[in-house]
């Protein structure tokens, strides 16, 4: 397949180290000092200590990416309807749009752009950091699931068929299982990603009193409204996954928001806690510590400039 991945984060180029040992990759990304690293020397890949270098072509214009049979799209929830405005290039009337990103709502921004029918939706355990210009770490990860949003299930079929072949676990599912996968993410997301963020802690910290009890209050406010939307998740079955989660995790690990935060760049928080606090009023749900978690991470952000 010829594979564009629209934004050559740690995510996008992890993915591309997999993808172009079987097919044409381009990483399609503004940040021009990285694009050229990759050009110029390759894109190294740290896995286990070892480094990998491979060759994707990468472009700072969409222009030069444009033909695909498949675009990922690796950009931040908040980026997605901006960076496909830009990158219409890419898209052809056949092309398939693969959407693994954190958050909520990306498949209502690239419906703007996108035919349903094309449109591929996911989650993934799998993670990545950026480590330099042309290099980034391979966290790992096991699974990615995906599935369409609408009912023709072949697109995905198609995908997961070309993932395998690059030793990437794929499971295909239909609309409803999917979205339910993630809600399952969203869910996790959101009781863990800003409070790593906001304190300024190590994720597994959060399994130690007192920072146990206050992502518990956050995690049933999610539950609550992933229930008022249709999906029967239960509370005690998260705090069990979620505890098992934070265990599992290097004693050093933090979370994406914590990275944003870090670099001082603006986070996805509106599609996470933000999202939760949205559907809490429609549904009538109260999400009062969620919009508590969004106005710290605002002010946080916004005292960027003073700081």
């Amino acid at each position: 397949m010829k594979i564009s991945i629209l934004g050559a984060g740690a995510m996008g180029c992890m993915m591309s180290g997999f993808l172009v040992k079987h097919h044409e990759v381009c990483l399609v990304d503004v940040w021009k000092e990285h694009v050229d690293e990759i050009n110029r020397n390759g894109l190294r890949i740290r896995f286990n200590g070892e480094v990998e270098t491979v060759h994707p072509k990468a472009v700072t214009n969409p222009e030069d990416a444009k033909g695909a049979d498949l675009v990922i799209v690796f950009v931040k929830s908040i980026q997605t309807a901006d960076a496909l405005e830009r990158s219409k290039a890419l898209l052809g009337g056949d092309t398939l749009v693969l959407s693994l990103q954190n958050g909520y709502g990306n498949d209502q921004d690239i419906k703007k752009f996108v035919p349903e029918k094309n449109i591929i939706m996911g989650t993934t355990d799998r993670a990545a950091s950026v480590l330099g210009p042309g290099f980034v770490n391979n966290s790992g990860g096991r699974y990615i699931h995906i599935g369409p949003l609408g009912d023709d299930m072949s697109g995905a079929q198609r995908i997961a068929a070309a993932f395998r072949e690059c030793g990437l676990d794929t499971d295909v599912y239909d609309s409803r299982e999917v979205n339910a996968m993630i809600w399952d993410k969203l869910i996790i997301n959101c009781t863990n990603n800003a409070l790593v963020a906001i304190l300024d802690i190590n994720t597994p910290q959060l399994a130690d009193e007192p920072l146990s009890d206050a992502f518990k209050m956050l995690l049933r406010e999610s539950v609550d409204v992933a229930r008022a939307c249709g999906f029967p998740f239960e509370y005690d079955v998260y705090v069990e996954k979620d505890y098992a989660l934070l265990k599992s995790l290097a004693k050093e690990a933090r979370t994406s928001m914590w990275q944003d935060v870090n670099k001082k760049r603006r986070t996805e928080i509106d599609r996470m806690n933000g999202a939760i606090v949205k559907l809490g009023r429609e549904k009538g749900v109260p999400t009062p510590c969620s919009e508590m978690i969004v106005h710290l991470v605002h002010a946080i952000e916004k005292n960027y400039a003073v700081s």
